[in-house]
């Protein structure tokens, strides 16, 4: 990727097949809602991606924000512990009908999130790449060792953009990516 090329995670090939991609809020303000809003697609227009499931570790989204229509296409698997995301997350992996799956872990408390051993995210990505699926996962700090991309999300919005169209929030999302040392 050539730097200062504008970044899209919406493209259909943001988030490879067969790899967990780690999406990072690095900000107050980091978009990942519009994020989620811009996967769901436009519900006159649909999506470029599969149908979604959101494993949602702290039980935050909030289905009212989108269209119907949008969330017709989404699974809302509601958590209320990050072990309750892991083993949801594993479940639908192991299950192999999943072709992507969202993990919401930006409300959760950071000891939890790194009370994980390391084996857990390496044995849901051999899952995952054994079955042609993709975990993009969504965390206030780098907790993946074994992502295969990582991003940095932050948004330059405010009140006054609250009644702004959502494509043109979406242009907004300042996406970096972050150079990943691999040890494998």
């Amino acid at each position: 990727m050539m730097s200062g090329e504008p970044v899209s995670l919406l493209a259909p090939g943001a988030f490879p097949v067969g790899s967990i991609s780690e999406v990072v809020a690095s900000g107050p303000v980091s978009g990942l809602g519009l994020l989620v809003a811009g996967l769901l697609g436009e519900p006159q227009q649909g999506s470029s991606h599969p149908d979604l499931v959101l494993i949602d570790g702290s039980d935050s989204f909030d289905p009212d924000s989108f269209a119907a229509a949008a969330c017709s296409r989404l699974l809302w698997v509601r958590c209320k512990a990050a072990i309750e995301m892991l083993k949801a997350a594993d479940l639908l992996a192991r299950d192999g009908n999943v072709p992507f799956l969202l993990l919401d872990t930006t409300g959760l408390p950071r000891k939890d999130m790194q009370a994980f051993p390391a084996s857990s995210w390496w044995r849901l990505k051999q899952t995952i790449e054994g079955n042609g699926g993709r975990i993009v996962v969504f965390t206030s700090f780098p907790i993946v060792p074994c992502a295969k991309q990582r991003w940095l999300l932050s948004a330059d919005l405010s009140l006054g953009d609250f009644d702004r169209p959502q494509h043109e929030l979406l242009e907004r999302i300042n996406v970096v990516p972050e150079r990943l040392h691999r040890v494998n």
